[in-house]
């Protein structure tokens, strides 16, 4: 190695020592950084080409982002900051520039004035939607939920837009009961025959045996009541049963308020094995729908058909129950459980992440809607194929865009996510400091070749005289 050459490899030494120094000091600076992922600068081997201008190169492999080590996960009180435990990353899309997306550790979400789940820079979260019947879908969208804005008053003449359940018109009545098998027949003439609606109470409480009110809404989200009665029939473990509602006008015509009238039949160890159903003006009929349920019609503005389920169905001729359903058995009459699936409009009351990414939001009306679960991505070698951009955000290589993998937390070798958590930087500042003084000892070291050789030069240069 020529004296020249000494020169020329001290330089080289004393521009990576000086990029290492400032990655150390960024990563020092951003140990408080959420989701901050410590940079790592490493050198290739010295290469000591002697070329036609003598020169002598040191090749840097440049600055990487440290992605073996996580950072811990610190609570925090707002429920939409996530953390990731394991492996992958946020996505996130740019409302700005179509089709750009980025890549983040850091979860400190929180949603816009139009409902946006976004980061601090206006970057979208990308996640899986839940449709109105919580069915999941497949592609990536952003997460955004309707905001509504009431009117204004006198009392609050600038509203604050906030989040409500939609309200949704009931399409099921879940009902579980149990009648009596010792029960005898109330009514004379049928159930049917004692209901009379110019009576200011249309069915006698001795008519029956079991009476259950159950609530219904409507598209608007009004809530409606109907009463379903249900008395033992001559005919053996044969019941029949009256579905009504409040009838628009009492005293108008005595069938008023009826909305279908059946029978339920049980075999001989209590289980049901047949029912029938009629509705409508000329009481015909009703043959199960799709979905193996018989159904009936209701009078309320903007309702329509409601299932009747009392624990059994049929789609193959044949009525099938599956877990509780409704029996006959000689301990009382009552109703075991009930539900129907409609519901008024509420306001969110509370929000939270499971660890599966599920967003789910609880109403002030009791219901509880999985809005949408969180996206994450990864790939083999994340430290190749990300390119930290600033503020804790990453691009995909483009050359490595085909290997970067999206699905739900849990799958595919990604991580879970903490939801009301927020991930610190990886960033270990003693082994900082520890990497600052070698380095520093590092640069001392090469400068002092750097001032040997320009002394060797000069005595070279003095032996002309």
């Amino acid at each position: 190695m020529s004296i020249s050459s000494s020169l020329y490899t001290g330089m080289s030494s004393l521009f990576c020592l000086s990029d290492k120094l400032g990655t150390i000091g960024d990563n020092i600076a951003n140990v408080n950084t959420t989701g901050f992922r410590a940079g790592q600068i490493s050198f290739e081997d010295m290469l000591i080409e002697a070329t036609n201008t003598g020169s002598v190169r040191l090749s840097p492999e440049g600055t990487k982002s440290d992605f073996t080590a996580e950072g811990s996960a610190q609570p925090s009180h707002i429920a939409t900051n996530m953390a990731i435990t394991g492996e992958g990353f946020f996505i996130l899309s740019d409302p700005q520039v179509t089709g750009a997306t980025y890549y983040t550790r850091a979860g400190e979400f929180s949603f816009d004035s139009e409902g946006y789940l976004a980061n601090p820079q206006g970057k979208v979260v990308q996640g899986y939607q839940f449709d109105a019947l919580g069915t999941e879908q497949t592609a990536l969208t952003d997460i955004q939920l309707t905001l509504t804005t009431p009117a204004a008053t006198l009392w609050d003449p600038i509203p604050v837009p906030r989040l409500v359940a939609d309200p949704m018109a009931s399409t099921k009545l879940t009902l579980n009961l149990n009648v009596d098998a010792r029960s005898q027949e109330h009514s004379v003439g049928g159930l049917f025959g004692e209901w009379d609606a110019t009576n200011a109470e249309p069915m006698a409480s001795t008519a029956y045996e079991l009476r259950s009110l159950q609530d219904i809404y409507d598209s608007a989200g009004a809530q409606h009541s109907i009463a379903i009665f249900f008395d033992k029939t001559a005919v053996d473990n044969t019941w029949e049963y009256l579905i009504t509602a409040p009838p628009d006008v009492p005293g108008a015509v005595a069938t008023d308020g009826i909305l279908g009238r059946g029978t339920v039949t049980f075999n001989s160890t209590g289980y049901i094995e047949d029912m029938t159903l009629e509705t409508g003006s000329g009481w015909a009929a009703v043959t199960p729908n799709a979905n193996g349920y018989l159904a009936f019609q209701t009078p309320f503005a903007g309702a329509g058909s409601i299932e009747l389920d009392l624990g059994v169905s049929n789609t193959a001729g044949s009525w099938q129950y599956a877990g509780q359903t409704s029996t006959q058995f000689d301990y009382g009459s009552y109703t075991k459980f009930s539900d129907t699936d409609g519901y008024a409009e509420g306001d969110l009351v509370r929000f939270a992440v499971s660890t599966d990414g599920v967003i789910n939001a609880s109403f002030d009306n009791g219901v509880n809607l999985d809005l949408y679960r969180v996206g994450l991505a990864n790939s083999n070698d994340p430290a190749s194929h990300f390119k930290r951009i600033g503020y804790s955000l990453y691009q995909a290589d483009p050359e490595s865009a085909a290997l970067i993998i999206s699905d739900r937390p849990g799958l595919a070798g990604l991580g879970k996510i903490m939801g009301s958590s927020l991930e610190t930087s990886n960033v270990d500042i003693a082994g900082q400091f520890g990497d600052l003084i070698f380095t520093q000892r590092a640069f001392q070291a090469n400068s002092k070749s750097m001032v040997a050789a320009d002394e060797m030069l000069k005595t070279l240069i003095g032996l002309k005289r």
